[in-house]
């Protein structure tokens, strides 16, 4: 971190008044503590939600706590299939003519763990993994052309966990040549579902620094990080929930602090004064760059991510 004191989005970040951002996940937590931080800069924010009436809930309460009426914008945005994702940016895409900040902030209360009996594939992965590819890449030639202009930052961040590097009991390594690691059930290991989430942020880094290489003939910076840990209402699917409840309001930060790491690189000058420094760079709080795990930085291993994908989202539109 280049800061030499805490970092504070009122103090360090730049006006950002004429910037426009798209925030997923936005209606609780993390993500919507993020578009809170970037509208009361001045950037025009539109709040993405699967749930339109929440997105406009969500507005509403960010109007009261002081964000200029007309500065956020509700959008539905669902995301839990590659469909409902491309439509979810052909709508955006409608609406505006650039786009200088993509923030992929996925909302993990609501999102189902267990593998769809259909697809054979969680609603968590496809949320993690397919669906913030296929929007991605539906919104990549706005993003790039928004880069293209005067004094353009454009960054993509992407909202992953420290749990990515973890091993897998039953597979220490995954390779993603096919389809088969996000369609595997892990009954092997002692927590399953956490294997099948352990795999979609794994997924997630790993197309973050696949994205940045294809990307390099560009400014445009891609960025993947770890919140830190937050107290969301994400511990409330365990065990105990009083028990969890009781230790993550007591030792985990609240969304508003745990929002830092993502603000700081969605839009601190210092990622774009040290540009090189933070293309394909994983962050752990505050702006602290750290290497993420070796499978990510292969680029053999993100190659067969992003063509497995590819095969994936052309049999699965």
């Amino acid at each position: 971190m280049l800061f030499s004191r805490k970092f504070d989005p009122k103090v360090d970040l730049n006006d950002l008044s004429g910037r426009v951002a798209l925030v997923t996940g936005a209606n609780t937590n993390i993500g919507y503590a993020t578009v809170k931080h970037l509208a009361l800069k001045g950037a025009k924010v539109y709040l993405g939600s699967r749930s339109e009436e929440k997105g406009k809930a969500a507005v509403e309460k960010l109007t009261e706590e002081g964000v200029a009426s007309g500065q956020v914008i509700a959008l539905q945005c669902d995301i839990g299939t590659p469909a409902s994702a491309r439509k979810a940016a052909e709508g955006f895409l409608k609406l505006e003519n650039r786009l200088d900040i993509l923030g992929m902030l996925i909302s993990k209360s609501g999102i189902n763990v267990k593998l769809n009996p259909f697809t054979r594939i969680t609603e968590m992965s496809m949320t993690n993994h397919f669906g913030t590819f296929q929007l991605t890449k539906t919104l990549l030639p706005l993003l790039a052309k928004t880069s293209q202009e005067p004094n353009s930052d454009v960054r993509i961040v992407n909202v992953t966990s420290e749990i990515h590097r973890r091993g897998l009991g039953s597979k220490p390594f995954v390779d993603f040549k096919t389809i088969d690691p996000f369609k595997e059930t892990y009954a092997q290991d002692m927590v399953p579902w956490l294997s099948r989430y352990i795999v979609s942020k794994l997924a997630m880094v790993t197309f973050s620094n696949a994205l940045q290489r294809k990307l390099s003939s560009t400014s445009i910076i891609c960025i993947s990080i770890h919140p830190g840990t937050v107290n969301t209402t994400f511990h409330t699917r365990f065990n105990y929930p009083r028990l969890t409840n009781f230790i993550a309001s007591t030792f985990f930060k609240g969304p508003e602090e745990g929002a830092y790491n993502s603000v700081l690189a969605a839009a601190s000058p210092v990622v774009r004064e040290s540009a090189d420094k933070y293309r394909g760079a994983y962050l752990m709080p505050v702006g602290r760059i750290v290497s993420p795990a070796p499978a990510s930085l292969n680029t053999q291993v993100q190659d067969d991510l992003w063509e497995t994908t590819e095969k994936y989202l052309q049999e699965h539109p």
